[in-house]
């Protein structure tokens, strides 16, 4: 593997965790107004949408490459 294919490993992973992080914090609670609880719900899926992608292109990446 390249180390730009690393790279968006790594990117991909970092953005799967902030989306865990944000959803897993997310609670409707008082204080909180349901704009912003939608905002973060919809923000924690666009990074594990975001997270998914740079997966997805790393393994498509490396269809052709004979490791053994």
């Amino acid at each position: 593997m390249t180390h730009k294919l690393v790279a968006v490993w790594i990117l991909g992973a970092v953005f799967v965790l902030s989306g865990s992080l944000i959803a897993g914090s997310v609670d409707m609670s008082l204080g909180v107004s349901p704009a912003s609880y939608i905002a973060a719900v919809v923000l924690a899926f666009v990074l594990f949408l975001l997270g998914g992608l740079c997966w997805i292109s790393v393994a498509s990446a490396n269809k052709g490459h004979k490791w053994f």
